[in-house]
């Protein structure tokens, strides 16, 4: 397989566009996350409103992890925090089906903490 063709890139690619797609949902329709962030406990704690946070907050941490995955970039260190970040989600989420949609997402970024040496061992 080319070196550059492997299950990592692939997942990373995956997951990068997956952070993209949901930066510019925060930038250009955030009415969906503006909801979801009123209706859990996360608006009690928040310093500004729930509009400016999905905006600022998530629109950047997503268009950066995003970037940061397709550019190849500290991969390793942006899925560890891709990790925390989607059980973040999942814990402010709530809905079993929301959470278990989000579970796969979950096991792409645990893919690429892992990496190839412990992922394709025996195969």
């Amino acid at each position: 397989m080319n070196k550059f063709l492997n299950y990592s890139f692939l997942i990373r690619i995956g997951l990068g566009i997956i952070f993209v797609a949901n930066a510019l949902t925060a930038f250009f329709a955030p009415a969906e996350f503006t909801e979801i962030i009123k209706n859990s406990f996360v608006a009690n704690f928040l310093p500004i409103s729930p509009e400016a946070f999905v905006g600022i907050v998530i629109g950047f941490n997503d268009a950066i992890v995003g970037l940061l995955l397709i550019g190849g970039i500290a991969t390793r260190r942006v899925a560890i925090w891709a990790t925390i970040w989607l059980v973040g989600v999942m814990v402010v989420i709530g809905s079993p089906f929301d959470v278990l949609e989000h579970s796969g997402l979950l096991f792409m970024s645990l893919a690429l903490i892992l990496g190839d040496k412990y992922l394709t061992k025996n195969i």
